[in-house]
């Protein structure tokens, strides 16, 4: 297989956390009342940044190098507005 094209991965990892894409799951807080914050300021530093499996079936990617542009966590849920 070859990589996966950043138009497929966008379509293919829909729970990715960057400041252009919220998933659902992101306005839900923590156990301790905290949010989680956007991993990457942009959705092609998330690309870039991700090692994708090299077979069709896996479900999960492996993101390194966060930025946290936004810092770990947050106090309220980050709906994308900036």
């Amino acid at each position: 297989m070859t990589k996966i094209t950043f138009e497929q991965a966008k379509a293919a990892y829909v729970h990715r956390f960057t400041m252009e894409h919220v998933p659902r799951w992101a306005s839900s807080p923590t156990s301790d009342g905290k949010f989680y914050a956007p991993r990457y300021r942009t959705d092609r530093e998330w690309y870039d940044n991700t090692k994708f499996p090299s077979h069709n079936f896996a479900r999960y990617c492996d993101s390194i190098n966060e930025s946290w542009p936004l810092g770990r966590w947050l106090d309220k849920p980050f709906t994308g507005e900036k």
